[in-house]
């Protein structure tokens, strides 16, 4: 490894601009830097806050220096995970770069991206998917992108879409210049479990560097029965500047407004979700940054490294569902200090287990000894329909090809599958034959392309119902239902009024001083708690691996497995194929109308079964991707069945003992409360 001086002399440029006022290269920043230098494709992985951005703009900044400061082409693309954060570091580096000649912009769904191409741009992935279809020779003189917080995308339908752009950019390139070396990848994460596989997933022959450790973790668990025992807490903590999170839109709301009649002391009160305008959030982010005293409460919008100023306090109202969330929340605190100071406010006891098994993973020295996800991570093939729908509006002969399917396609997913979409498209209205071997929208594709609904595969099913600007058109949520022009709801803790609705959509506008008459019910995401999440706290209660806990109940029994929400829920279907009357109550456990003294004999077939009837359901779970329903039947279950790892669970399943714990009954029935 290279030492801090030998580093600075190869960034004569960068190192005034990044690194001269601290005088010195963080861990991460000393063993990154060389090989970026070097050309190689990096995935580096340090703590929150340890200088990881810095680490790969500086030196990507340094090779490419003498092409940025006369470039009137984008060279450095770099993709952020969230519209916030995109803002948040252009105006961090914007300053940076001012008087270096090299042009920054940014581009997101709130902030349009300056008329002139700019040599670094940062955006988001569907933004990214937007301007290949408007704008694709700009990628033409690509050099670099960094994907930043990879661990938010892998494994999700933002990672696979990310998977699919990365080669149609490289397409562009090759196309336009063949004798072009392929763009240098970097990606940036605070955690990841299994390196190899990111870096195979999203670097051409990746280098990992990886550097372990981070801040102290200092978390007070109370729990919390109602909103009172939030105010107490926070009149006994002292902090100025609190952030509190909570796991939902209409939680936010009540709990905002409940701060506002009965917190003890002053406090401006801020609300922040990603439903809000653009405008708004960044409003409260400023806001909330300069006041003196103030709480502001978020949904995991806040969890990333968002200019918010200094936080004292990070309080978790209710347990975020896996460990990245929760590290990345209580992370966000006490920034300036060696320990990361955070107050957890499980409702149940289940969630207090959770904050438990938490605090376990994230202080184990050796991540190898961790509970592994029995899940695959698997290529889901919906996204594949938002990648046709949009290359077909990229193409300038608006249509595609099975060649042009293959070339985006990851090479796990095989021709015939291609084949199968392809048709099944056809066949449901949304493709219709061209030339030969062509394929060009149909009715059902038109509708989509002319309501710009193509580039992305999060969000609400692809026609469903859309809460928009009753004036400008802009989406300001998804939802369970429509409501009838003059409804009240409560959005963004204001009533906003129906004023006209139609199939698929209806506008709001203000109402203030009117009467709420129901709030706006967005459509709900289904959680699923890790397996690695419900193993930790089997392991704290000296729970073998093999075994399955009995707890009667009734006529039946609570048969605990600790495998978490999505194998529970499998294991529940895979009983009742076997005649067994069984029902999953929460991660933890199931129950069973009868005692079992062990689990019937495991059956391939029947476990198969059970997981193509239950797909629709994991779906939900495994998020799928909003496309998913449109893809041939046996696609989407093979696609499922897939990620469920059935071989590993069969394996499992077949080690089970069932075994009573008469000593650990009180616990357990915790864990059901």
């Amino acid at each position: 490894m290279l030492t801090q001086p030998e580093v600075k002399s190869r960034i004569p440029h960068t190192w005034s601009l990044f690194f001269a006022k601290h005088g010195r290269f963080t861990p991460i920043q000393q063993q990154t830097i060389p090989p970026i230098l070097d050309g190689e494709d990096v995935l580096a992985i340090a703590a929150t806050a340890s200088g990881k951005t810095e680490a790969v703009i500086a030196p990507l900044l340094e090779r490419l220096w003498d092409s940025l400061q006369h470039a009137c082409r984008l060279q450095l693309l770099y993709i952020c995970p969230t519209r916030a954060l995109v803002r948040d570091l252009y105006e961090r580096l914007l300053p940076i770069l001012d008087d270096t000649g090299i042009s920054i912009g940014m581009k997101t769904g709130d902030a349009a991206r300056r008329r002139d191409t700019p040599s670094i741009l940062i955006t988001t992935p569907e933004s990214v998917d937007s301007m290949l279809t408007r704008s694709p020779k700009m990628f033409i003189g690509l050099q670099a992108i960094v994907l930043d917080e990879i661990h938010l995308f892998d494994n999700t339908p933002r990672g696979d879409h990310v998977r699919c752009l990365l080669p149609r950019i490289e397409r562009i390139r090759q196309y336009a210049r063949p004798e072009a070396a392929p763009m240098q990848r970097a990606a940036l994460s605070a955690t990841v479990h299994h390196p190899a596989g990111v870096a195979e997933r999203y670097l051409h022959e990746g280098i990992i560097v990886q550097v372990h450790g981070g801040r102290e973790i200092e978390a007070d668990i109370r729990p919390l029965y109602d909103l009172s025992e939030l105010i107490n807490a926070l009149d006994t903590r002292p902090a100025r500047k609190t952030l509190l999170f909570c796991n939902s839109r209409r939680e936010v709301e009540e709990t905002a407004v409940y701060l506002r009649q009965n917190l003890s002391h002053h406090a401006d009160i801020f609300v922040h979700y990603s439903n809000l305008d653009g405008g708004m959030r960044r409003d409260v982010e400023t806001r909330f940054a300069e006041a003196a005293t103030a709480v502001c409460v978020s949904t995991s919008t806040l969890e990333l490294g968002i200019d918010i100023g200094s936080v004292d306090d990070v309080v978790l109202l209710g347990a975020p569902p896996n460990p990245n969330a929760f590290l990345q929340r209580i992370g966000r605190g006490s920034r300036r200090t060696d320990q990361t100071r955070a107050l957890c406010m499980p409702k149940t006891p289940g969630e207090w287990a959770r904050f438990d098994a938490f605090l376990t993973l994230a202080n184990t020295a050796d991540p190898r000894s961790l509970p592994a996800d029995p899940l695959r991570c698997t290529f889901r093939p919906s996204t594949l329909i938002q990648q046709i729908f949009s290359f077909i509006r990229q193409n300038p002969t608006g249509s595609i090809r099975l060649a042009d399917v293959r070339r985006f396609a990851p090479p796990e997913v095989d021709d015939e599958t291609i084949r199968k979409i392809v048709a099944h498209l056809a066949f449901d209205g949304y493709l219709q034959t061209g030339r030969v071997g062509e394929w060009r929208p149909d009715e059902k594709l038109k509708i989509l392309l002319d309501q710009h609904e193509i580039y992305s595969n999060i969000g609400a099913d692809v026609m469903g119902i859309t809460a928009v600007d009753a004036r400008t058109g802009r989406t300001l949520a998804y939802t369970d239902r429509s409501y009838p022009p003059g409804t009240v709801v409560l959005f963004n803790g204001q009533p906003m009024e129906v004023r006209w609705e139609e199939r698929y959509r209806f506008g709001l506008a203000h109402a203030p001083g009117k009467k709420v008459n129901a709030p706006l019910l967005f459509r709900k995401s289904y959680v699923a708690i890790p397996f690695a999440v419900t193993r930790t706290i089997a392991i704290a209660l000296n729970v073998d691996a093999d075994e399955m806990t009995t707890l009667p109940q009734g006529g039946g029994q609570y048969l605990f497995h600790f495998w978490g929400t999505i194998w529970g829920e499998l294991l529940a279907a895979v009983l009742v194929a076997q005649g067994v009357q069984a029902e999953a109550v929460n991660e933890f456990c199931l129950y069973v109308e009868l005692p079992l003294e062990k689990l019937p004999a495991w059956n391939g077939q029947i476990a198969e079964k059970a997981a193509r009837q239950t797909a629709v359901m994991l779906a939900n779970r495994l998020q799928m991707g909003r496309f998913h329903r449109m893809l041939p039947t046996a696609v989407a279950r093979k696609a499922v069945i897939s990620q469920l790892n059935l071989p590993l669970f069969g394996k499992k399943y077949q080690a089970v003992q069932l075994r009573p714990r008469p000593k650990l009954q009180e616990r357990l029935h915790q864990l059901i409360a």
